[in-house]
Parts: structure tokens; sequence; C-alpha cells
């Protein structure tokens, strides 16, 4: 598995970014509560990355097989066809600062934090996207997240994740209860090419 990995992907957090983007309409009590956590945020925070090019090896009305692994999706399947190709991805907040955000106490700080991690996520959501376009020439992309809006079976979630081989260790990230991807601020999903609509 040729996997591309980003050990510390590019992010921006400042107080106006989270300013706005966490909802606080400058109020002062709030940002109080955030500059530290961002302070040490950006002291240890290394978000991680890692996705793989793979093709849809086949397509019926029931399943797609990604590199002849099967994945009973609907939705999936509204989006690709055969031969097409597809880019597996997981993006994580890192070990680093899920690790500091389990030593919070503060209800306030935890929710302060949990929110900067979704950020972190959504950041190197986009960055990965933005790479894959460049890599595959295309001009959008169609993000599946597997279980969102849809039954998702723990054995496809664990299939899709063993996929990644053994890479998963070099970014931190394991298959916790369920299936979920852990560090718990971390996601997976297939990135493919996003159709004109006509």
């Amino acid at each position: 598995m040729n996997c591309k990995i980003f050990m510390n992907f590019p992010y921006e957090l400042s107080m106006d970014i989270l300013n706005e983007e966490l909802n606080l309409k400058g109020r002062e009590s709030m940002l109080e509560i955030v500059a530290p956590l961002l302070e040490m945020t950006q002291k240890i925070a290394k978000p991680k990355a890692i996705y793989f090019k793979a093709e849809i090896t086949d397509k019926n009305e029931k399943s797609v097989m990604v590199d002849n692994q099967i994945f009973e999706s609907q939705l999936f399947g509204g989006t690709v066809e055969k031969g097409d190709r597809v880019f597996p991805y997981i993006v994580t907040v890192g070990t680093e600062l899920d690790d500091y955000a389990k030593t919070l106490t503060d209800s306030m700080d935890q929710f302060m934090i949990d929110e900067m991690m979704n950020l972190l996520v959504n950041i190197g959501k986009v960055f990965v996207a933005n790479e894959v376009q460049k890599e595959a020439g295309w001009e959008k992309t169609q993000d599946y997240v597997p279980g969102n809006g849809e039954e998702w079976s723990t054995e496809e979630q664990t299939r899709l994740f063993h996929m990644f081989g053994d890479d998963t260790k070099k970014i931190g990230v394991s298959l916790g209860e369920h299936a979920f991807v852990l560090p718990g601020r971390s996601t997976i999903g297939i990135l493919s090419k996003k159709k004109q609509a006509f």
C-alpha cells in the first residue's frame, strides 16, 4: 500500500478564527477560557493525515468494491462507477493534543478544546481534499464518510481501516470499541471525483 502520510499538516488557528468559528461573539469570559487552550494547542498539536489511491474494481446495485474490498453502501455507490479512482483517507488531531485534552477537568475547558479539535479535523479534511485534487487533477471532490446518513457495519469500518495497513500506526490511530477510529477526534472516509450535475 503506497500511502501518503502527513505527520503535521499545516493549520491556522488564532483568537480571531476561534472567536468566529466557536461563536464566542467577543465575550471576554469566553476569550479568557480559550486563550490558554489555544496557546497550548499551538505548542503541542501535531494533527496528522493519511491517504492512498484506490480503484472501484466492481459495482452492482448492492455493493461497491474498492481494490477488491466489498462495501455495501447505496450512498457511496451513487457517487462512483467501476474503474473510478478513489482516495480513502484518515485525519486525526493526533495523540499529542488528545492526551492533553484528557488532562482537563473543567467542563468549559473540555467543551472548548473539543470544539477546537473538531476544527482541526475539518481543516485536515480540507487539506487532504486539496492534496487529492492536485494529485488527481480534479476540480472538486466528493467526501464519503461511512455511517453518515446511513447504516454502516462495524465489519466494513474495520475493513476500510485495515486497508491502510500498518501505516495507521505511523499517525497514531487505532480502532476502538464499535470500530471507532481513535483518538476520538479522528475521521475516516473516501474521496471521489465530484460529478457534474446535468
